[in-house]
């Protein structure tokens, strides 16, 4: 260590320190080399580690919470099982890293990389994240309930069966991504774009998606009751089976969608939406949609 000290006396040390002795030391690892270093279940609680490069380093089931991280280097290291709850976490690479069934709850997470990161079973619960890029990462099954995310990039993930229940997130990036069975019920996604993704059979119960963009996406089989859609691009989305019921569509570009087998829409819902010759009614009729048709009824119901 730069310090003279050597990494056993660091972590005595920081051991004493957190028992509030008056010979410890808290750990602080400044621009400190920790490369391929074996350290797993190492208790760095309430560190402070800046400009510090973990490569490739095994920090499995490590304790970080309340840690301070700031322009740190984890990529390629073995985080899993790890608490980084309460974390704060400024300008780090998470890149290519192990994190299954990692702890982020409650924790500060701003201009952190997590590209093609393997996050399975994350939990995010209560964190808030600015600025974040998750492209590529695995983080299927993962939880952000009550997060609060802005301006960030999951493009490319594998969202499926992640729960983002009340989460709220804006201005962020869902294109191209991978996320059936995915839970974003009681959130805000305004002004998310989620083009070309497959939410088949995804949970947007009483979300607010305004301005949202769902430009080519999979959303077949989805449950849009009571969500929030004004103004929304579902522009050549796959929207067959969905459940519409009570949803705001004032204003939503239905063009070129497919809504065959769409259920729980009324004539006065359609007639708000924008639709056109392209778009595909429930009843399997073309548009535009015209009140009293009957089309919003999906195929094989009856009057």
């Amino acid at each position: 260590m730069k310090n003279g000290r050597s990494w056993d006396e660091v972590l005595h040390n920081h051991a004493r320190w957190l028992e509030e002795e008056s010979s410890g030391f808290r750990c602080v690892l400044d621009r400190e080399t920790l490369n391929e270093a074996k350290m797993p279940a190492v208790n760095l609680q309430s560190a402070i580690i800046r400009g510090t490069t973990f490569l490739d380093a095994d920090l499995e089931g490590a304790n970080l919470s309340r840690a301070v991280i700031d322009g740190a280097d984890f990529q390629r290291a073995i985080l899993s099982g790890g608490d980084l709850s309460g974390v704060q976490v400024l300008e780090t690479q998470f890149c290519f890293s192990f994190l299954s069934r990692a702890i982020f709850s409650d924790a500060k997470l701003r201009s952190a990389s997590f590209r093609r990161a393997s996050v399975r079973e994350g939990r995010f619960q209560g964190a808030m994240l600015e600025g974040c890029k998750f492209t590529g990462a695995i983080l299927n099954s993962a939880s952000f309930h009550h997060a609060r995310i802005a301006s960030s990039d999951f493009s490319e993930c594998d969202l499926e069966k992640a729960q983002f229940y009340r989460a709220q997130a804006r201005v962020c990036r869902f294109v191209g991504v991978s996320g059936s069975g995915a839970n974003f019920s009681s959130g805000s996604l305004k002004d998310c774009v989620f083009s070309r993704s497959a939410f088949t059979g995804a949970k947007f119960f009483q979300t607010d998606l305004q301005g949202a963009n769902f430009d080519r996406a999979v959303l077949n089989d989805s449950d849009f009751r009571e969500a929030q859609l004004g103004g929304a691009d579902l522009c050549r989305a796959e929207l067959r089976n969905v459940r519409f019921r009570s949803a705001k569509l004032f204003g939503a570009d239905l063009r070129g969608a497919d809504l065959t087998g769409a259920r729980e829409l009324t004539s006065a819902q359609l007639a708000q939406a924008r639709t056109d010759e392209t778009t595909i009614l429930p009843n399997g009729a073309r548009g535009p949609f015209r009140r009293h048709s009957g089309a919003e009824r999906p195929v094989g119901v009856l009057n």
